[in-house]
């Protein structure tokens, strides 16, 4: 037997849960060398590691195949400017993250970095660790009006990401009727936005976003915040649900 590059992803997941799970000691780094090794369908098992990381596999899958909620339906992510998933994602963010801080007014995610879609009926732990698979956290910046136009912009431009706290209707690529948190966009007041670190520092073409008035770290991972909303729907024995409900229009004539 060999080890596909699937086996690798698998052995790579498995011991960063390892570690993740069981690992109690601050170790710090006092040497460093560095060899590259070919893996390919040449390179034979090594029977030492597969030993080694099977119990921590078996843990591991044990722990991301758990159901912790229900949907009431798929939440899907079509190319549209408002989704399903899109939807779920950014209230559930808002949800969590007043939570820390009850001034956010609105969040911003973006399309792309939702790498799935929920199912309908069952939810595991593995389900939101596919959605975000990636260790982003939560930030809060205080944006003046000129960056939330940016911003805006920036949503008009993409025809549509994933929002919430914020409304508006596009036509001929300008966006009017814009509201954050129940009122109209004013221009000359500043606004709380909620994102993560990766948007906030540029990523996705959002270079508008690095230089807030302050930037408060919210101390949550995204994929945290989405478990422990989730957790919360299913202690009140509610489903996962949402709903497009024309959060971004754009009308075509």
């Amino acid at each position: 037997m060999t080890l596909s590059p699937r086996h690798i992803t698998s052995l790579a997941w498995t011991i960063a849960f390892a570690f993740f799970s069981s690992c109690q000691q601050h170790l710090a780094v006092s040497k460093n060398e560095y060899k590259q090794y070919a893996v390919d369908n040449q390179t034979a098992e090594d029977s030492s590691i597969v030993k080694y990381y099977l119990p921590y596999k078996a843990k591991m899958q044990a722990e991301m195949s758990k159901v912790i909620g229900q949907t009431a339906q798929a939440l899907t992510k079509p190319s549209d400017p408002e989704t399903l998933m899109g939807n779920y994602f950014a209230d559930a963010m808002l949800t969590e993250g007043l939570k820390k801080d009850p001034t956010i007014q609105f969040t911003l995610s973006t399309k792309g970095g939702l790498r799935t879609t929920f199912p309908e009926g069952d939810i595991t732990v593995s389900n939101v660790f596919e959605l975000m698979p990636f260790e982003n956290e939560m930030v809060t910046l205080k944006l003046s009006g000129e960056n939330v136009q940016q911003v805006i912009d920036f949503i008009v431009k993409k025809e549509g990401e994933p929002i919430s706290g914020m409304r508006m209707k596009i036509r001929d690529g300008v966006a009017y009727d814009v509201t954050i948190a129940g009122e109209p966009f004013d221009k000359t007041k500043t606004y709380n936005l909620l994102t993560y670190d990766y948007l906030a520092d540029g990523g996705d073409d959002l270079e508008c976003l690095r230089h807030p008035i302050e930037r408060k770290e919210i101390n949550k991972k995204v994929r945290e915040a989405l478990l422990d909303n989730i957790n919360d729907l299913t202690r009140q024995g509610k489903k996962i649900t949402a709903q497009l409900d024309g959060r971004i229009v754009i009308i075509k004539e």
